[in-house]
């Protein structure tokens, strides 16, 4: 599968202090992703990948197979020596209902996928995940609300995480 790879550039980048200069353009990502959703009431799933230097490059990406996509992109961080990854997606989650949640046990567990449950028992989320190669890693996960009479969509924060595990977290090793 063939990814077309678009420049792209942080104006504010100090090669200096590549770790300040990763997280702030991670932030910056998040805010304009938020801006995005809202103008256009969806999101591309997209990776922005940035080098040591601060010129970077956007892949949007085409994968259906979630497990085949993560090792493509640990084999492209590691190919052009990338530090620091966003990736933004519209996602499902479910939240825990109580301490002991069934259903989200059964989640975890594999037995059934979070887009396979009733729409009343998950969330719809913008997702933006971002991880550098210095270990730091933060996502932001916010709720997309839908107006029930008008439709108008929203955002609504709802997690901030670091330190993340899964298929997609701990892609530089």
């Amino acid at each position: 599968m063939k990814n077309e790879q678009i420049p792209i550039s942080s104006p504010d980048w100090n090669v200096a202090n590549p770790s300040a200069s990763f997280r702030a353009f991670a932030e910056a990502i998040h805010e304009k992703a938020k801006y995005v959703f809202i103008r256009d009431k969806n999101h591309s799933e997209m990776l922005f990948f940035m080098p040591l230097n601060g010129q970077g490059h956007i892949i949007q990406s085409r994968y259906k197979d979630r497990d085949e996509m993560a090792e493509w992109m640990k084999k492209h961080i590691k190919d052009h020596y990338i530090y620091g990854l966003v990736h933004i997606c519209e996602s499902w989650l479910r939240m825990a209902e109580k301490k002991n949640d069934n259903t989200l046990r059964q989640v975890i567990d594999g037995e059934i996928r979070v887009s396979e449950l009733r729409e009343e028992d998950r969330k719809e989320a913008l997702a933006v995940a971002a991880q550098a190669r210095d270990g730091w890693s933060m996502t932001w996960i916010d709720e997309i609300v839908r107006a029930k009479d008008t439709g108008k969509l929203s955002l609504k924060p709802l997690l901030k995480l670091q330190d993340f595990d899964g298929r997609f977290g701990k892609l530089f090793g």
